[in-house]
């Protein structure tokens, strides 16, 4: 887990990363984040990026944790949320630092669990379902690998319809980084950044073994614009996901 990284994509966060707040096709994760809301309910945003998320929760919850790796992010959270007084801004490094605040009713996790070191990702996959009391929330979006493997599989069909030869589409598909321990383990670059991407299936099991109930698991569909500046797919081809599942610690 790169602060320095991150602190710098928190300085340009619009042009380096794809706001998943922005950019939900349907809205999903607002939805799934209301249906859970109490206005007597503790919530927390673990890995709040600028506080996109962390404002529009402020309104639905009695009180927010908003906590981020990246420093720059934690100040641009707090700019964002100045007028939200049950909001609190933290900087937390999931897989190191004791978590400051109890166990909440409600945890947003939007892109966090996805570090390529499995070490690290599974202290802070523990840090996260341990963060809601029993019969707590947590709500979940990672990088989908299946969608990512569909992508390619677009593009090539897209290079196939250009007149393409078959050796030329696979070279344009092949990733400028990564290793076969890399592919072995859904690790795929993903805007210059060797990122972990999940199975459906994955996921469930990763939720059972950290004492979880899958209640839902969703997609959060973004449009092909946000993959391809320029769009090789047909315009009704489905879009590319992210995995959101809903889940309750038992």
């Amino acid at each position: 887990m790169n602060e320095a990284y991150w602190d710098g994509v928190a300085e340009d966060y619009e042009g380096q990363v794809l706001s998943v707040f922005d950019h939900d096709n349907e809205g999903a994760v607002l939805e799934r984040i209301r249906a859970a809301a109490r206005p007597d309910a503790r919530a927390a945003d673990l890995g709040c990026g600028v506080g996109k998320f962390a404002k529009a929760m402020a309104g639905m919850f009695a009180h927010v944790e908003a906590c981020d790796l990246s420093a720059r992010a934690v100040a641009e959270t707090q700019s964002r949320c100045a007028d939200q007084k049950n909001v609190t801004c933290r900087q937390l490094n999931l897989a190191r630092d004791p978590v400051p605040f109890a166990p909440v009713d409600f945890v947003l996790c939007v892109n966090v669990l996805m570090m390529p070191s499995l070490n690290v990702r599974m202290q802070a996959w523990r840090a996260v379902t341990n963060q809601m009391v029993r019969g707590g929330t947590l709500l979940l979006v990672v990088p989908s690998l299946e969608s990512m493997h569909y992508e390619v599989f677009r593009a090539l069909e897209a290079r196939l319809h250009e007149g393409r030869s078959c050796a030329e589409a696979i070279q344009g598909s092949i990733p400028q980084t990564g290793s076969v321990l890399d592919l072995h383990q859904g690790i795929h670059p993903l805007d210059g950044l060797r990122t972990k991407h999940y199975l459906r299936e994955e996921l469930e099991r990763m939720f059972e073994t950290n004492e979880c109930d899958v209640v839902e698991v969703a997609k959060v569909e973004y449009p092909w614009s946000s993959v391809y500046e320029d769009t090789l797919v047909e315009a009704d081809a489905p879009l590319p996901w992210d995995w959101l599942v809903v889940a309750r610690r038992r």
